[in-house]
């Protein structure tokens, strides 16, 4: 009797020790925010804006690698002295879905690309809405996040997207 009774303890007891000491759970759900340096590249938007400072924050809900993400950001671009207009900064605020992609075991390195509709203001005239878009890539070191994106919206007129280089470094919480 006592060795059927010492024999689940004994099972157990091996398969305990032979199981994975480290479990690692799946994180289903994240929230970021960044900080971003933007640098004007489209030629319109360079000859008009210095450059641009601001931020984002959002969520991504998903499995695996593959991960569908919500943002919203806030940039404002510093406008360049014209000596025939005067010109004010341009305030940027995106509402973007996306989708982000992980590669390697340890979800090391990201590829993302987002789409949405953003607020436009420049001092002194109407706000308007527009299309906007990115597709970036970066790496995640623990919480900490870096990236760098190509980003930009529509201007509505013949002089097409207005475009910039976005340089992102923030944090990351996987819940």
């Amino acid at each position: 009797m006592k060795r059927l009774i010492g024999l689940p303890a004994v099972l157990i007891a091996l398969l305990a020790v032979g199981l994975p000491t480290r479990v690692h759970a799946q994180k289903l759900f994240f929230v970021f925010a960044h900080g971003q340096y933007a640098s004007p590249s489209q030629t319109n938007f360079k000859n008009n804006y210095n450059f641009g400072a601001g931020g984002e924050v959002g969520a991504g809900i998903g499995a695996g690698k593959t991960f569908f993400t919500g943002t919203i950001g806030y940039t404002v671009f510093d406008a360049k002295p014209q000596p025939e207009a005067s010109t004010h900064n341009l305030v940027y605020v995106p509402m973007k879905l996306g989708i982000r992609r992980y590669f390697f075991p340890a979800k090391l390195l990201f590829v993302h690309a987002d789409a949405g509709v953003a607020n436009i203001k420049i001092k002194g005239a109407d706000s308007h809405t527009r299309f906007t878009s990115d597709v970036g890539a970066g790496v995640k070191l623990g919480p900490l996040e870096a990236g760098v994106a190509y980003e930009g919206f529509s201007q509505g007129d013949p002089s097409g997207f207005a475009s910039w280089i976005g340089f992102k470094l923030g944090w990351r919480f996987g819940i």
